[in-house]
Parts: structure tokens; C-alpha cells; sequence
């Protein structure tokens, strides 16, 4: 098929930068001259013609009213640009071309013009009714509805999803990680058992012997996330870490180095610098990104609904599933006849 029956996508090329553009054709004799459709050429206005098809003149009104309709909200800033403007621009009068010879071959007496004209009409009925920016609509009604809830629903959504605007508990704490050989992420660094232990006690005895924790980090530890920064975890919420790592920044004295402690990754020697206890939202402070949040959800939920209620408007049923059928019992043994009385 011609690709110039254009899915409604397409013009999204057009922002694209366009194909030179082939000199315009001469008007027929006694018919205003065509405005220039160079890449600086600004504009035309909706009276200017854009093309002949024998004596009717097709104005650049025309293209815009279609653009729109194709493009959508997109139509606008197709238009502002030259090179965009002229593709599109193209398109349209290559289906004006096609359409004419259509209609004089008439095509739309054919079953495959009426097949197809059948399935766009449907399209077209449903995104009519679901314009958007058409006054009165359903789809303005929805979006409206979507987009304006009352001060009671942005309280009530806020309410059902508070620990989405929480702040939660988090810590900050260097360590300093001893990997063990076969650990997630150890490649050739991790070590036996054994000499885990060793490197773990040579670094708790050189803490002891004053030795900065931060520098040591730099120096011993195997966690490339850290290691650079002298083992520091900044402000991060608890959830994140293997669960015997966040027991331990729990529970240990703020400021002192703890017991080492095993992970799966390895042995961790743990310093905590700050808890940061959980924080429940202000509903004032939050309002107004609760309702920018809300209205995806809200304007799915109401397109959903507006659905339901339309099957019901227009009596339409589904085809009910077919019960399985049950499953065939076998047949019962024959029974052996009884031996008659003597």
C-alpha cells in the first residue's frame, strides 16, 4: 500500500529537517501566484493558495484545518517551523493528488473503500466524543473532571498514599568492608575466612592506635562505593542494605566503631554518624504536588468508569465464557453375574 495513507504518528517526522522542496508548479492562467516555500519563508496565511487541482484553488486554510486534525496539539509548532510546515504540507497535497484520481476512477464505489471508510468511521465517532478540545465533549468533561478535584479528594488521596510523601527513616555511617572470597561483587579480592578475620583485626588495631577511620577506609576497604569517600553513606534511607549492615547502624552508639559484622558481601567494621528518625508529611506544605500526582491515577480511574457506564447505555453484553465441559467418567466394570441357587 502507498505510505501516503498517513498514520496519525507520522507527522511527527516534521520535526525533522525536510527534503529541499520541488519547485512550485506555475498557477493556471489568470490565478494568484503561490507563496514561496523556502526554508526561511514565513508563514502563509489562511486565504494564500498552496495548490490547484484543475480550477479549484486549495488554500493554505485547508492544510491548516487538516494538520490539526492530524497532528493535534502538535499542529501548532508544526506549522511555526518552515521545514516542518513544507513536509507536512507536502503530504497533504499528495493526498489531494491521490484522492482526485481516486474519486475519477470511482474508488468509492468499491467494497474495499467501503470496508475501509466503515472502520475509520468508527474511529472517528469515538475521537470526536473523546475530543478533548472540543466544547461540551465527554473527553473535555473528563479531562475537566481529572483535573479540577475538590480539596476533600486531594485530602483523601494524600491520606491513602502517606508514605509516599514520608520522609523516611535514614542514617549516615562509614565502613569499612573486608570482602570473603565467592561474596557478590568480590572478584579477586575477597579473602578466606580465616584471612578476613586477620585483615579485620590489623584495621580494628590500627583504629586503636589512632589511626583516622576515613583513612583506613580509603586504604583497606573492598566497597567501590564508598571506598573513594572514606566509607561514607550519606542521608540514606534504611530499606537499602543487607539487613545485618541496618540492625547494626540501628542499634550501635553514634560515633564509635562498632563489632565487626558479617554480611553476605563480607565483614563490615561500622561507624553511624546520624539517625534520622521518620518524618510524616504536612498535608499544607504537600497539597499541591499531591494534586499534580494525583490526576494520572484520577484520570484513568474516570475513563475506566465512563466506560462501564457507556456498556450500559448502549446495552452492549459480553459473549459469556464457555463453562468447561465435565470431565467423562469411565465406564464401570462389568460385574460378574451371580452364581445361581442350587
Amino acid at each position: 500500500m502507498l505510505k501516503i495513507l498517513i498514520p496519525l504518528f507520522s507527522l511527527t517526522l516534521c520535526a525533522q529537517t525536510a527534503a529541499p522542496m520541488p519547485a512550485a508548479p506555475r498557477p493556471p492562467q489568470g490565478m494568484p501566484p503561490m507563496p514561496p516555500r523556502g526554508p526561511e519563508a514565513p508563514e502563509p496565511k489562511d486565504g494564500d493558495p498552496v495548490g490547484y487541482l484543475g480550477q479549484r484553488t486549495i488554500h493554505y486554510g485547508d492544510f491548516s484545518k487538516w494538520l490539526k486534525v492530524m497532528a493535534g496539539p502538535r499542529a501548532e509548532s508544526i506549522r511555526k517551523v518552515a521545514a516542518s510546515r513544507n513536509q507536512a504540507l507536502k503530504q497533504y497535497l499528495d493526498l489531494q493528488i491521490l484522492s482526485a484520481k481516486g474519486r475519477a476512477e470511482k474508488l468509492q464505489t468499491t467494497p474495499e473503500y467501503k470496508s475501509l471508510l466503515a472502520a475509520m468511521e468508527q474511529q472517528c465517532f469515538a475521537r470526536v466524543l473523546m475530543d478533548e478540545d472540543r466544547p461540551g465533549s465527554e473527553g473535555q468533561k473528563l479531562k475537566e473532571k481529572a483535573e479540577n478535584p475538590t480539596a476533600e479528594e486531594v485530602q483523601a488521596y494524600f491520606k491513602a498514599n502517606m508514605e509516599r510523601y514520608s520522609t523516611p527513616e535514614r542514617f549516615t555511617a562509614r565502613h569499612i568492608l573486608v570482602s570473603l572470597k565467592g561474596a557478590p561483587g568480590s572478584g579477586d579480592k575477597g579473602l578466606p575466612e580465616a584471612e578476613a578475620k586477620e585483615k579485620v583485626a590489623k584495621i580494628q588495631a590500627e583504629l586503636k592506635a589512632g589511626k583516622k577511620f576515613e583513612d583506613l577506609a580509603k586504604e583497606y576497604s573492598d566497597d567501590p562505593g564508598s571506598k573513594n569517600n572514606g566509607g561514607l553513606y550519606k542521608d540514606i534511607p534504611f530499606g537499602r542494605f543487607a539487613k545485618e549492615f541496618e540492625e547494626a547502624v540501628r542499634t550501635q552508639e553514634i560515633g564509635k566503631v562498632g563489632e565487626p559484622v558479617k554480611t553476605n558481601f563480607g565483614y563490615h567494621l561500622i561507624v553511624v554518624e546520624a539517625r534520622t528518625p521518620k518524618a510524616e508529611a504536612d498535608f499544607e506544605k504537600v497539597k499541591d504536588t499531591v494534586r499534580k500526582q494525583m490526576i494520572p491515577e484520577r484520570r484513568e480511574k474516570l475513563n475506566k468508569d465512563f466506560l462501564v457506564q457507556i456498556r450500559k447505555e448502549v446495552a452492549f453484553r459480553d459473549v459469556p465464557e464457555a463453562k468447561p465441559a465435565p470431565a467423562a467418567q469411565p465406564d464401570p466394570a462389568p460385574q460378574a453375574p451371580a452364581p445361581k441357587a442350587p
